[in-house]
């Protein structure tokens, strides 16, 4: 029978106890061990990794259009795939019912000047023989006062003499008038059928406008909503070119050394682990994270075409490489 020890009578020669205080003195020193490899790793990782969040991107074609507009419908959707005349988005231009009468107070003004300009240019053609004969009238006048200059005193042939120089200017000037507005008509005709055409192009593209795509591509986020308006110039779809991905790598704000070119990486998503290589180190940008106000160097990652395919576009990933 076995007699059970109290606690006033303890036999620590009893290998029980020696064996429960070499175990205890086991998992002390595990944990110990343990929370000293966990502040080397914490503190000493900088020193061996250097590391910082990307972004699988590709090279980026902004479409957008010079007008103010209302978004009527949005046709694709982020990360879908468009190629060349895909329809992307259908616009209403502001501002088409002002445009329209805007032109057409244009064209009546045109048509009002083309009027006036036909009849002047008819009553210069009118006017040109009685001018003419006007002044060949004079000029014979003045002809036979020169055969007979005792017929008339001195104050008569000057006023002959003027009459006759108002006379050729009068004429001279019916002349321009009868080269000139036969052009001058042309171009206001011509500015007209210009306007005609103008008023044409508002009144059936300016509503419904449809935007279509230019190359193939990926529809990256922040598309545009239905019901939205935009401004000259503001984006309304992002197209990724498909077949150049690259990730778009930040590095953190201390580090021991820049990345060299052509350097190895690694680049981790979720359950996706893929190689790369350091292909441009940018200048100061800003970062990837949008709610960052810091900024540090941007660097483009190369990526082989198959890996690449294992990477979502505008995906976030995690880029690490070892300075040893």
């Amino acid at each position: 029978m076995r007699i059970l020890h109290s606690g006033e009578k303890v036999d620590h020669n009893d290998q029980r106890y020696q064996t429960s205080g070499r175990f205890a003195r086991t998992i002390y020193s595990l944990m110990v061990l343990a929370v000293i490899g966990y502040a080397l790793y914490f503190f000493g990782r900088p020193y061996l990794v250097l590391e910082g969040p990307g972004v699988v991107t590709a090279p980026v074609r902004d479409v957008s259009v010079p007008f103010v507009a209302d978004v009527r419908l949005v046709h694709v959707r982020p990360g879908q795939r468009v190629y060349p005349g895909a329809l992307l988005v259908t616009l209403n231009r502001a501002g088409r019912g002002e445009a329209l009468r805007d032109i057409d107070a244009a064209i009546a003004d045109r048509a009002q000047d083309i009027d006036a300009v036909r009849r002047e240019l008819m009553v210069a053609r009118r006017m040109e023989p009685t001018l003419r004969r006007r002044m060949e009238e004079l000029r014979d006048a003045l002809a036979r006062t020169d055969r007979t200059p005792g017929a008339v005193d001195l104050l008569t042939r000057a006023g002959l003499q003027r009459e006759y120089s108002d006379a050729r200017a009068r004429l001279e000037e019916n002349r321009a008038q009868r080269r000139n507005l036969p052009d001058l008509l042309a171009q206001l005709m011509e500015d007209r059928s210009r306007l005609q055409i103008r008023r044409a192009e508002v009144a059936t593209q300016w509503q419904n406008r449809r935007v279509l795509a230019r190359q193939s591509g990926t529809i990256g986020a922040g598309v545009i909503s239905e019901g939205d308006s935009i401004t000259p110039g503001e984006v309304m779809v992002r197209l990724l070119d498909q077949d150049r991905r690259y990730v778009r790598w930040e590095l953190p704000q201390t580090l021991l050394r820049l990345p060299r070119l052509g350097e190895d990486v690694v680049i981790e998503a979720a359950n996706v682990r893929v190689p790369g290589q350091v292909d441009r180190i940018l200048t100061l940008s800003d970062s990837v994270a949008n709610d960052s106000a810091d900024r540090g160097r941007v660097v483009h990652v190369e990526l082989d075409a198959a890996d690449a395919e294992r990477l979502a576009l505008e995906s976030s990933v995690t880029v690490r490489m070892g300075y040893f």
